[in-house]
């Protein structure tokens, strides 16, 4: 693996504006009228419907989720790491959310007299025109972008340093990257392990026998990421590349109706799932039990 070349940093900047504001004058009045300090709390209007926003806010917190989902963690400062083989998969989805914002926001910024009308109604002698931004303010208001980098190779970092410094530099580098590198390996591990954990959950039964409730979203979402892991998989790890297969082939492929009381319900498909289910969760937890011994062991060297 050669981490300049087949992998990228992303960062992704989402701005919304929440059609919330602190009426200070509200706040005052309810002190006031309970005899209560300035202090005690504070009076949060909501500007418009629930409803004019919501096609927004629910394509913004999609836009968050596909970013986590397609990239691994690195920093600290917002960058996370993108596989050259998820890039064209990850910027196809990210730029039909950006479209999809611009249209929307569109149709809100149409609507928004209308809304404002409505608000008028809603919020009688709460409601204040200056309150609101204009149309034009709006267009700032929201907002989706990404922004692709190289990852930076450590000579870069060490071009300008002395001689006697540049082996010890050199190999904070190298061991900080390396740590970074483990932090997103284990990441996604964690998040297969956590899927097959909520599926061995959900196929238990209550205290009178009863299924327990399974939708269709916990199979989709293992479903999504069997295909999004292999091509995070920077490090060509062959033991996640198994459990993601055994995934995929055990419990990915069923159907949920299989699994739940319905015209095709099928028990023996349920046991069966249930036992694979809980046999790699098991396999999950041998993996982060490992991985914390990794860990704890250079610390106790060290100390």
């Amino acid at each position: 693996m050669n981490l300049t070349d087949d992998a990228m940093l992303v960062s992704v900047r989402i701005t919304a504006w929440s059609g919330r504001i602190h009426d200070r004058q509200a706040s005052d009045h309810v002190a006031a009228h309970h005899d209560a300090a300035a202090s005690a709390g504070r009076y949060h209007k909501r500007l418009l419907p629930k409803r004019a926003l919501a096609a927004l806010t629910s394509t913004m917190s999609e836009a968050r989720a596909t970013h986590y989902a397609h990239t691994l963690p690195w920093d600290d400062q917002g960058a996370r790491l993108l596989t050259v083989a998820n890039y064209a998969h990850y910027t196809a989805l990210m730029d039909e959310l950006r479209e999809r914002m611009v249209r929307e926001r569109a149709r809100f910024i149409a609507d928004y007299a209308q809304c404002i009308d409505q608000a008028r109604l809603d919020l009688g002698q709460l409601f204040r025109l200056e309150d609101y931004p204009s149309k034009t303010a709006l267009q700032d208001r929201f907002s989706l972008r990404y922004r692709i980098t190289p990852v930076p190779a450590a000579r870069h970092f060490i071009a300008k340093l002395a001689a006697d410094d540049t082996d010890r530099v050199k190999r904070t580098l190298e061991r900080d990257i390396a740590e970074r590198l483990h932090t997103a390996a284990g990441d996604l591990y964690r998040r297969l392990g956590d899927a097959v954990e909520r599926v061995s959950e959900r196929l238990r039964e209550d205290d009178t026998g009863k299924p327990l409730v399974f939708r269709d979203s916990m199979i989709a979402h293992l479903r999504d990421l069997v295909d999004v892991v292999p091509r995070l998989n920077l490090f060509g790890d062959a033991e996640l590349a198994r459990l993601c297969a055994e995934v995929k082939d055990r419990i990915a492929r069923v159907e949920p109706d299989t699994l739940r009381p319905s015209k095709t319900f099928d028990p023996v498909v349920r046991a069966r799932v249930k036992r694979d289910a809980d046999a790699l969760r098991e396999r999950f937890a041998g993996y982060f039990a490992s991985a914390a011994a990794d860990v704890e062991a250079p610390v106790r060297e060290a100390a």
